[in-house]
């Protein structure tokens, strides 16, 4: 049977072309009757159409707004009444039962050959799906424009020529002015930059050196380019300079670039910065002058315990009975112990200000152990101490260092072990070795004392610290030793520990670089201006090398009052003031 479709096609011919396809399509003659509807448009309408049936466009296309749920108008009908396409509204569509279905739709007039409406063609698209993600993305932009306003830190977008597209309240609060101003405008202009006033952003000489505008010319011509830095503006709220932190990257949007400008106000941070330093230089300034008045105080203290211990020596030169003597030699140990005190402090304040200089020169190693090993070796012996010597046949003679900064190293180690050991033995060593091509010297102290515990290991080389508050009292001393021998050993670089346990004694150990010298050096502590006409009728002839070595380095150390040279005898003092004496009588 011959269906006709108002057109020059069968319904067989149309079926071949148009059943396929994925879109609905619909033809209706001029009173709306369907002609042909092809598969898709079956499942759109949710219909069967027979071509020996007679339906009405109208019948089954009952489309409404699915929102407000209103009856909408037949497409077909008004295409064919108007003389014109006509297509659907946001949000119409059908119901499947209880399921929306949003349909788009292209309905036109459809004609003869001498231009009379002979019907109308239809095609619909379910775009359910569409729909869906359309109003996801809505819902994200407005969810993304929520989050951007509702940010506490500035948001400004820039366009490809740096004019702003787009901006939050937070970064017009910082900037000032209001939305409506600061879109289009450069972001100079939105914060009135000093710089670019009155020519505008980018426009003055002043503005190849504003960091911000450099930032943001360079993302305008490199796409991969972002960064970090910190300015300075001035807000037109306040007319103030505030310090903002920017960070800056790059967004693509509808294929157009964009420069993200995030900014967070960092001015409160900026001003306790500020008085931070401002507090820190004081502190520092306090303190050099702190430090300045300790070593001046140390120096003039000196002077006169070095005087009072001469007299005193001299005044028990003469006869005396035992009482006096008794009382004298009190002083005398009084004034040594003060003496050694203010020294304490007075490198202490050499260290904290950094004008501890630490000297390299040639010297003799041998000599140096043999000398500091005799001096408190006689000291553990009146102490009933036996007291190891070290061994020098397998070290070097001669090295490269400060002497008498080692003796002082060495002095007190051994100032101390002699103080905290009441039986045993002390022993002084040392060894070379090698650690990768690095090649060290290494020295060490070994106690049989008192010890430490751990908690009390971790008080050591701090100033003004003890292992605890009763060893002040026991033992004396102000602290400040052992933190005096690590700061050396550090300025030596070299590295200093110590293994110790309650009851079984220290070992102290510190370690030097190691550097070779062929001879030693003259130094010039052992060379003095005096000569002194009492000492060849005073020197016996065994003890003419000795004395020779000892009687410079006497009389230097008398004249400088270094408590780190060996201490010489009294009556080398005292010929010292009597030739002083004699020459100014003469």
């Amino acid at each position: 049977m011959h269906v006709d479709t108002g057109t020059p096609f069968s319904y067989g011919d149309l079926e071949s072309v148009l059943g396929g396809l994925g879109d609905g399509f619909v033809l209706t003659n001029v009173q709306g009757v369907v002609t042909y509807m092809n598969k898709a448009a079956e499942q759109i309408f949710e219909c069967r159409y027979e071509p020996e049936t007679e339906i009405l466009f109208a019948d089954i296309c009952r489309l409404i707004n699915l929102e407000t749920k209103e009856r909408y108008f037949c497409p077909v009908a008004k295409a064919i009444r108007e003389n014109r396409t006509v297509g659907l509204s946001k949000n119409i569509g059908i119901m499947h039962g209880e399921l929306p279905v949003y349909l788009s739709a292209t309905c036109s007039p459809r004609y003869n050959r001498e231009g009379s409406i002979i019907g109308s063609t239809s095609v619909f698209r379910d775009i359910t799906r569409l729909h869906g993600l359309a109003r996801k993305m809505e819902s994200d932009q407005y969810y993304m424009r929520s989050v951007f306003e509702a940010a506490k830190i500035g948001i400004c977008s820039l366009g490809i020529r740096g004019e702003i597209v787009e901006v939050n309240e937070a970064a017009l609060e910082t900037l000032g002015g209001t939305y409506n101003d600061a879109l289009g405008q450069q972001l100079g202009d939105v914060f009135k930059c000093v710089n670019c006033m009155p020519y505008g952003c980018g426009r003055s000489d002043k503005c190849k050196f504003c960091i911000i505008r450099n930032n943001i010319e360079a993302a305008v011509l490199d796409d991969g380019f972002s960064a970090e830095f910190v300015a300075a503006v001035i807000s037109r709220v306040t007319e103030e300079p505030i310090w903002l932190q920017f960070f800056l990257t790059q967004v693509w949007k509808e294929n157009e670039k964009q420069i993200v400008l995030t900014m967070i106000d960092i001015s409160k941070r900026k001003q306790r910065e500020k008085e931070l330093t401002e507090a820190r230089r004081m502190a520092e300034a306090a303190n050099n002058t702190k430090t300045q008045f300790l070593a001046n105080m140390s120096h003039e203290i000196r002077t006169p315990i070095n005087g009072m211990t001469g007299m005193i020596n001299l005044t028990l030169r003469s006869p005396l009975n035992e009482e006096q003597r008794s009382n004298l030699q009190a002083a005398k140990q009084c004034s040594e112990d003060l003496l050694k005190i203010i020294n304490d402090i007075l490198d202490y304040a050499k260290l904290e200000s950094g004008k501890m200089v630490i000297e390299k020169i040639d010297l003799d190693l041998h000599v140096l152990l043999k000398r500091v090993s005799a001096l408190h070796g006689q000291v553990a012996a009146g102490k009933g101490l036996e007291f190891v010597y070290p061994d020098c046949s397998n070290l070097p003679q001669f090295i490269q260092g400060d002497p008498l900064r080692l003796r002082q190293i060495l002095h007190n180690l051994l100032n101390n072990a002699l103080k905290f050991t009441a039986k045993g033995s002390i022993m002084l060593g040392s060894r070379t070795f090698k650690r990768g091509i690095k090649s060290l010297l290494e020295f060490y102290v070994e106690d049989t004392g008192i010890g430490m515990t751990t908690e009390a290991q971790e008080k050591l080389f701090k100033p003004f610290s003890q292992v605890d508050g009763s060893t002040t009292r026991r033992f004396g001393g102000t602290g400040l030793g052992l933190m005096i021998v690590k700061e050396l050993v550090t300025a030596m670089d070299g590295e200093i520990h110590v293994v110790s346990k309650p009851g079984a004694g220290s070992r102290f150990t510190f370690s030097i670089p190691l550097v070779l010298a062929d001879k030693a050096d003259t130094e010039l502590k052992d060379q003095s201006v005096f000569v002194n006409p009492y000492w060849e009728r005073r020197r016996k002839p065994d003890e003419e090398h000795e004395a020779g070595d000892m009687w410079p380095k006497t009389l230097q150390a008398a004249a400088d009052g270094d408590e780190n040279d060996d201490k010489p005898p009294d009556d080398d003092i005292l010929d010292l003031l009597k030739y002083c004496e004699d020459k100014l009588n003469s």
